[in-house]
């Protein structure tokens, strides 16, 4: 007597895997320090939008990797405004 596997026959087997479900990346930084730093780097006249659009990433990639804004790097994103 054989048997047959009638396991693989279900419509189950066929479904494709759902997909991961992505994290979306924040568009504001969400501390208040880096708020702040952000709403200063808006401000500035002198930059251009890349300028800016390219800073406010670089505060909100900060704030993932280090948990907040600190000074050090306040100061960092400071002297970049004064630069231009």
């Amino acid at each position: 007597m054989l048997f047959r596997d009638v396991t693989k026959t279900k419509p189950s087997h066929y479904r494709q895997a759902t997909q991961p479900v992505v994290e979306e990346k924040p568009k504001w930084p969400t501390t208040y320090e880096g708020d702040q730093l952000a709403k200063e780097v808006q401000a500035c006249a002198k930059l251009s939008n890349e300028t800016k659009g390219k800073l406010v990433r670089e505060i909100i990639d900060y704030e993932g990797s280090h948990g907040k804004c600190t000074k050090t790097f306040t100061t960092k994103v400071r002297k970049q405004l004064r630069a231009v």
